[in-house]
């Protein structure tokens, strides 16, 4: 697969740019290159008080789960980040193998895997 560490670079951008969005200050971002994955953590502050942010973090976790789809993968990974009106991650999901979140009251941690 080419462009594998541009796309692993396209992915987390799209996350981080998701959080600031969503009016995180604080993010933090992990890329690891392990012998049979990319692992790609985020975290970021957060705060469950807020409804209308749980309901579009929901939403999040969802695209995020969606079966990987390595044909559209393909033809659309650069179309990641370039969308300034909604976000693309359907097509982060449909990249991807796994993922993790866990929420706390003030922090929001996405795991993401990519296998090789």
């Amino acid at each position: 697969m080419k462009h594998t560490k541009k796309r692993i670079s396209k992915i987390a951008n799209e996350l981080i740019i998701y959080f600031f969005n969503m009016g995180a200050t604080d993010i933090t971002a992990n890329l690891q290159d392990k012998k049979d994955y990319y692992r790609i953590l985020l975290r970021s502050n957060f705060t469950t008080k807020d409804t209308d942010k749980m309901e579009e973090i929901e939403k999040m976790v969802k695209y995020l789960k969606l079966n990987k789809q390595e044909e559209m993968e393909e033809y659309y990974w650069e179309l990641i980040g370039e969308c300034d009106v909604d976000t693309e991650l359907p097509l982060v999901g449909m990249m991807i193998d796994d993922v993790e979140t866990h929420i706390n009251d003030d922090t929001i941690e996405v795991i993401l895997y990519k296998y090789k």
